[in-house]
C-alpha cells in the first residue's frame, strides 16, 4: 500500500518583525511543476479588508521559495520577495479609494497567508487553502515609549527608544489630511531616533483650519525640551506633502535650530495658503469662495493645478512662499515623478533659485523616482493612487456637512513600491549622517524584533 503523501507546508519567516523587515515565505511537499496560488489577506485596524496574490509553479522537488521564485500571474509578476505585502489591494466589496494606514502603533498589522492548488485570480475560500499561516507585521519595537503630548494648545505624539539617550530629535510632519498618524514616528524610534509627530490640522481640538504658525511649533519645541532623553539641539524634520511647507517654514523662520530636513513631494509655498487652496477646492468654503476643480472621466480630482508657481506669484506675490534663502540647514528632497496632486519639479526649482542666488544651493540634494506617486508611505506598503476624503463642510455653513472627494495621487505599483522601499534607506542614512555628535547618541535596538 503506498504511503500518503504528506500535506504541503507553508513557512513564513520570522512570524513576527517590523513592518519594514523581509520575510521568507517557502513551500513544500507539493507536487513536481504543481502550479500554486499563495494567497494574503488582512482586515486594517479601520475593519476594511485587503488581499493580494501570487501564481506559482513548485519545482522539480515540489517546492517553491519566493525570494528566488517567480511569480507568473497575480497582483504582481516576477521575483518580488515582498509583492504579497506591496501590491495588496482592496478586495472587491470594499469602497473604492482606500488608503491602508495604521492607526494604533502599539498593535500589529495582522496578515494571514494561504496556499491554493492551482491558479486562481478569485473566490478565494479559505476552507479550501491547503496551507495557512499568520504573521505579525509592528510598526514599533519593545522598549520604546510612546508619550502623547497634550499640553498647552500642542497636541501629538512623542516615541522615544530605550535608554537614557539623549537621542536626536526628529519632527514628522504628515500632509492636509492632518491629525495624529504615529507609525512613522514610531518606526524612526525603532531605529534609535527621538520622534516627534505634531498635528496642525484637522484635529478635534485645533481649530478648524489648524495650526501652522510658528509660535505652535515653538511650544511643541518648549514641550519637548522638558525630556531629558532628547538632545533638543540635535533636530531634524520630515515632511511629506503640505508637510513640506511647514517644515520649511519652521527651519527657515522659526527660532528652532534645525540640523537638517527630509521633504517629500511638496513645494514652497506657504501653508496657510495650502490650506485655503484646499479648502477652495473641496468645498469647505462657501460657494462664492470655492472653486470648480477639473476632474477626469472619473470625477477625479488633481490638485496640482492649484499650486502653480506664477499663478501664486500673481495671486499672493513673494509673501505667498517660504524665504527659504533663510534656510542654513542642508535638505533632502524626494521627487516622485508620477505625481498628479503637486508640482513637485516646479516648487523645487524655485527652492533651489533662491538658495542659489544667496549661494547656498549646496543645501539641496534631491532623489527622484519618476513612476512613483505622491504618497511615499514606509517600505513594503501597497501603493495608493487614488484616496478618498470625506470632506467636512462645516466652514460653509451647509446643511449637508460632508461629501465625500476622491483625489488622484498617481503611482505605478511595482516602481512605487521600490521608490518607498530606497527612500526609506536614504531616510535613515541621511539622518544618521547628519544628525550624529558627539554630545547624542542615536540609539542601537537592533532590527529585528
Amino acid at each position: 500500500m503506498a504511503a500518503i503523501p504528506p500535506p504541503p507546508r507553508l513557512f513564513v519567516t520570522p512570524e513576527r518583525d517590523m513592518i519594514d523587515n523581509e520575510v521568507s515565505i517557502t513551500i513544500t511537499c507539493m507536487l513536481p511543476r504543481q502550479p500554486v496560488t499563495l494567497y494574503a489577506f488582512l482586515k486594517s485596524q479601520k475593519t476594511d479588508t485587503w488581499e493580494s496574490w501570487g501564481h506559482y509553479v513548485a519545482d522539480d522537488e515540489g517546492q517553491i521559495n519566493v525570494s528566488t521564485d517567480r511569480s507568473i500571474g497575480g497582483t504582481y509578476c516576477g521575483i518580488e520577495p515582498m509583492g504579497l505585502f506591496w501590491s495588496m489591494q482592496s478586495t472587491p466589496d470594499q469602497m473604492k479609494g482606500n488608503r491602508l494606514r495604521h492607526y494604533d502603533v502599539m498593535k500589529p498589522r495582522i496578515v494571514d497567508i494561504y496556499v491554493y492548488i492551482g491558479h486562481i485570480n478569485h473566490k478565494f475560500d479559505k476552507d479550501k487553502a491547503v496551507a495557512m499561516a499568520t504573521i505579525e507585521r509592528w510598526y514599533i519595537k519593545p522598549g520604546v515609549k510612546r508619550i502623547p503630548i497634550t499640553e498647552g494648545s500642542v497636541r501629538g505624539t512623542l516615541f522615544l527608544p530605550p535608554g537614557p539617550g539623549p537621542f536626536p530629535l526628529i519632527l514628522d510632519l504628515w500632509g492636509g489630511g492632518g491629525g495624529i498618524i504615529e507609525y512613522k514616528s514610531s518606526l524612526l524610534a525603532s531605529h534609535g531616533f527621538a520622534a516627534a509627530v505634531l498635528a496642525y490640522s484637522n484635529h478635534p481640538e485645533l481649530p478648524p483650519m489648524g495650526r501652522t504658525d510658528m509660535e505652535y511649533f515653538e511650544e511643541a519645541y518648549k514641550c519637548l525640551c522638558r525630556y531629558s532623553q532628547i538632545d533638543t539641539d540635535n533636530i531634524g524634520i520630515i515632511g511629506i506633502s503640505m508637510g513640506v511647507s511647514v517644515a520649511l517654514e519652521i527651519a527657515a523662520e522659526s527660532k528652532l535650530k534645525v540640523k537638517c530636513a527630509i521633504l517629500t513631494n511638496g513645494g514652497l509655498v506657504r501653508s496657510y495658503i495650502l490650506l485655503i487652496g484646499i479648502a477652495k477646492a473641496t468645498g469647505m468654503l462657501p460657494p462664492s469662495m470655492s472653486i470648480d476643480m477639473p476632474r477626469d472621466e472619473d470625477g477625479h480630482v488633481s490638485t496640482g493645478c492649484l499650486f502653480y508657481c506664477d499663478d501664486l506669484r500673481n495671486e499672493y506675490g513673494e509673501d505667498g512662499f517660504v524665504k527659504v534663502e533663510n534656510l542654513n540647514c542642508p535638505c533632502l528632497f524626494l521627487i516622485s515623478g508620477d505625481d498628479p496632486s503637486f508640482e513637485n519639479e516646479q516648487h523645487l526649482q524655485e527652492i533651489y533659485n533662491k538658495l542659489s542666488a544667496v549661494g547656498k544651493q549646496d543645501l539641496v540634494e534631491v532623489l527622484r523616482y519618476p513612476k512613483a506617486g505622491h504618497l511615499l508611505e514606509p517600505p513594503y506598503s501597497p501603493s495608493c493612487s487614488l484616496a478618498y476624503f470625506h470632506v467636512d463642510k462645516v466652514l460653509a455653513r451647509e446643511s449637508s456637512s460632508r461629501q465625500t472627494l476622491y483625489l488622484n495621487y498617481g503611482g505605478q505599483p511595482k516602481p512605487h513600491a521600490e521608490a518607498q522601499e530606497q527612500s526609506w534607506k536614504a531616510i535613515l542614512q541621511y539622518f544618521h549622517k547628519h544628525l550624529r555628535c558627539e554630545k547624542t547618541k542615536i540609539g542601537n535596538i537592533g532590527s529585528r524584533l
